[in-house]
């Protein structure tokens, strides 16, 4: 069984007409996953509220951390917008 993770994060949009909406782990939390499981993209199943989808954190060098990407179906279903704190939880696959 994998450690399920448990954050609270400001969502926050990409700039540009992509439209891509994002949450940026700390970067403690980015230390102890990239030391377990190393660099590049890292396989996820996400839960935030009742929906959970399989996605990947992304390696972003500008703040040293990942991003999660929250897709615009998950956002309308919760109900989630830019500049939102959320509680969202992972594991890794």
């Amino acid at each position: 069984m994998s450690i399920v993770y448990k954050i609270k994060a400001k969502v926050w949009r990409w700039p540009g007409d992509g439209g891509w909406h994002f949450i940026t782990l700390d970067k403690k939390l980015f230390a102890v996953i990239r030391n377990k499981y190393g660099k590049g993209m890292i396989k996820i199943q996400a839960t935030l509220g009742t929906t959970s989808w399989d996605t990947s954190l992304f390696p972003h060098t500008q703040s040293g951390s990942y991003l999660l990407c929250i897709n615009k179906k998950i956002r309308a279903h919760e109900e989630v917008y830019e500049g939102d704190e959320i509680n969202i939880s992972f594991r890794i696959l």
